[in-house]
């Protein structure tokens, strides 16, 4: 992540417990102004999956990718994750626009939610599928960081 004195800039995803079937991620994400953080669930692949439908992000200045792990419905336990990457021009400035639900939440906009918007360099989201790749999700603490340009 991006660092200006003690704070990080852009995404940190850490594998906060796992069991056989599921693994228990902790969602940070800040860009300056605005930061959150969402507790979400999800299968030992899914993250993987995540990270692969960002690869080659942005192929041309259209290219826009949208994913959502965990739920964003209240109804349901547990938090949620929405990702929309696009660029801003048509010369491929790439941003990300991040949406969190924390489990108490009952919509966007109430309490336990963020919503905010962080610029992304080409480099930066090349590795971090590198990086998702490399957790071992059986390993509490492990990390993978999606950072901010700066």
């Amino acid at each position: 992540m991006s660092t200006i004195g003690d704070r990080n800039f852009g995404i940190k995803i850490e594998i906060v417990w796992f069991d056989q079937d599921v693994v228990e991620y902790r969602f940070s994400c800040s860009n300056g102004p605005f930061s959150g953080s969402a507790e979400i669930y999800l299968s030992h692949d899914d993250l993987s999956k995540m990270a692969a439908s960002l690869e080659g992000f942005p192929s041309c200045p259209s290219d826009v990718r949208n994913l959502e792990l965990g739920t964003f419905n209240p109804k349901h336990a547990d938090g949620g994750v929405r990702l929309r990457c696009y660029c801003k021009d048509s010369v491929g400035h790439a941003v990300m626009e991040v949406k969190l639900r924390g489990d108490a939440c009952q919509a966007l906009g109430e309490p336990e939610s963020v919503a905010l918007l962080f610029p992304i360099e080409a480099a930066a989201i090349d590795s971090f599928p590198k990086q998702v790749r490399s957790i071992d999700t059986e390993q509490i603490g492990a990390t993978a960081i999606l950072a901010m340009t700066n």
